[in-house]
């Protein structure tokens, strides 16, 4: 989507992240899935407060009634905090900017600005609170009055927080959502004029593998002609060059406020530099005044004395210094590196077999699981309750890592553009491995009796066995089965790199189906992932 060139002017310190609304869309309910989830995580630890307290360490690995809800209090706080962290990388994309956080001199990455961690705040007292109610039942209906109490106080305590962070979070929320309305409102009914760039500078600094370039564009709003400099961040594989157009958007009635002001890139049909090869083209400085500069300090070439960067004189001497000294200089989008093949595009038919390939093994695991949980109660006497519902977690699990898998298999829209990743799937399928694979340890039917033999080998020990035994190997897929993923979703059906990265950053709500209808690529959030 456009952003606002008040994102873009030299010294702001957010990052525009333009996204097609398709990818928007993704990123909010990624947003919101990664919200219930952290503050159901949270509330799931702290509720199994209700079952043992950790002043009674000791008894936990003594008993299984305590070791249970000890292991989920651990999962629980582990992926809590794991998916916090995942809430403020999707807000940025729905917030449509990041803030700049700098590495190093040459390289940096954008972080949720600060208010935006106001939903990571409000999910983890939202189950900070639902978990400490939680437990103060369970301690009331266990008769233990003095962990009730306690318990009940904290909820009491956390009450306030809760209500005002939350209250927080949802105007930023809110916000979020009505700058993206007012910025398609502008794009649909506003003054559209196509912006011309007469300069460039090229900055010598890297943020998210992107570097960060200058240019002056010259566009029409207000019924006038006006040149502004603005900064934004690019692939180098398209770095840009004089002549390249831009697409501008203003408010008619406020056309020359910066804010209401929306500038998109274009990609389709323009030209492009090589950074490696070729100086960046500008007028910011002339060749000579850059070739002094680079031989007196080859650091510091392409920045004027007043501070400010300069760099269309950059020759291919100060460019391969730059390679060495900025990170991440010549990089293109994961999804572009992964789709590049010698050989060539894939016929559909071993792209299908590939796709089919990748989704054996969770597919297999969650067979296992399920017919092994169905036959225990069948054929192993004495299985404890805690036991079969370890077993029918770790099923479901199973299943819905196995159906992700096979989303991506058909290629379904739905699985591109929710932003739903293996990884999640596969780390909760590694959680469901400790609780299954403790209760089973603790069950001696279901392991140390058929080991010694006081009771025959059945289907449900095999298949139980099988099904937990291959979480190890699912984990250990993950890897696998990622880096082959974006290489073979697309693999029968090329398009040009330009068209693609249009698709997804561009304001047209169709044009990630118009990529599909033409080439038959199928784009979305998780090509981000």
């Amino acid at each position: 989507m456009a952003y606002p060139m008040s994102r873009a002017v030299p010294g702001a310190q957010t990052v525009p992240l333009p996204t097609s609304p398709v990818v928007w869309l993704g990123f909010v309910k990624k947003t919101l899935r990664a919200c219930v989830l952290v503050a159901l995580l949270s509330a799931l630890a702290v509720a199994m407060l209700g079952f043992f307290s950790p002043m009674e360490i000791g008894r936990v690995f003594v008993d299984v009634a305590h070791f249970v809800p000890a292991l989920l209090f651990v999962i629980g706080v582990v992926g809590a905090l794991g998916l916090g962290n995942e809430i403020g990388k999707n807000f940025k994309h729905v917030l449509g900017y990041g803030e700049v956080k700098r590495v190093s001199e040459h390289s940096g990455h954008t972080v949720v600005p600060r208010r935006g961690q106001r939903l990571t705040y409000a999910s983890v007292l939202m189950g900070l609170l639902l978990g400490c109610v939680a437990a103060a039942v369970i301690r009331a209906v266990m008769d233990e009055w003095v962990g009730f109490l306690l318990l009940a106080g904290l909820a009491v305590v956390l009450t306030v927080p809760v209500i005002k962070v939350t209250r927080l979070a949802r105007i930023m929320w809110l916000k979020a959502r009505e700058d993206h309305r007012i910025h398609w409102d502008i794009v649909s009914g506003g003054e559209h004029s196509v912006g011309t760039v007469v300069a460039v500078t090229n900055e010598q600094f890297v943020v998210d593998n992107r570097a960060m370039f200058h240019v002056d564009l010259e566009y029409r709003t207000g019924g006038r002609l006006e040149t502004t400099r603005v900064r934004f961040f690019d692939y180098p594989v398209w770095a840009p060059s004089m002549g390249n157009e831009f697409d501008v958007w203003s408010d008619p009635e406020r056309p020359f406020v910066q804010e209401r002001i929306l500038i998109e890139r274009r990609y389709v049909g323009q030209e492009f530099v090589d950074l490696a090869d070729e100086p960046v083209a500008g007028e910011h400085i002339s060749g000579d005044e850059a070739a002094a500069q680079a031989a007196s300090d080859p650091y510091t070439a392409g920045v004027d004395t007043d501070g400010s960067a300069s760099g269309s004189g950059l020759s291919s001497s100060s460019g391969s210094r730059a390679e060495d000294s900025v990170p991440g200089m010549f990089q293109s989008p994961q999804w572009m590196v992964d789709e590049a093949d010698p050989s060539g595009p894939s016929t559909p038919k071993v792209a299908r077999r590939t796709r089919i390939l990748i989704g054996i093994p969770p597919t297999l695991i969650a067979v296992f699981a399920l017919l092994g949980t169905l036959l225990v109660p069948v054929m192993v006497d004495d299985v404890p309750w805690w036991t079969l519902a370890a077993l029918w977690l770790y099923t479901a699990l199973t299943l819905i890592n196995a159906a992700v898998y096979w989303q991506f298999i058909r290629r379904s829209r739905w699985f591109i553009r929710s932003g739903v990743s293996f990884g999640a799937t596969e780390a909760a399928v590694f959680a469901g491995f400790f609780a299954a694979g403790f209760t089973m340890l603790t069950t001696h039917n279901l392991v140390m009796a058929p080991l010694q033999r006081e009771i025959p080998w059945t289907a449900a020990h095999v298949l139980t066995w099988a099904a937990v035994i291959g979480a190890l190997l699912v984990f250990e897929w993950a890897f696998t089965s990622n880096a082959w993923a974006l290489k073979h979703l697309n693999a029968e059906f090329p398009a040009p790199p330009e068209a693609i990265q249009e698709a997804l950053t561009g304001h047209d709500p169709e044009g990630i189906d118009k990529l599909e209808a033409t080439y038959g690529y199928r784009a979305g959030v998780f090509l981000y992932t």
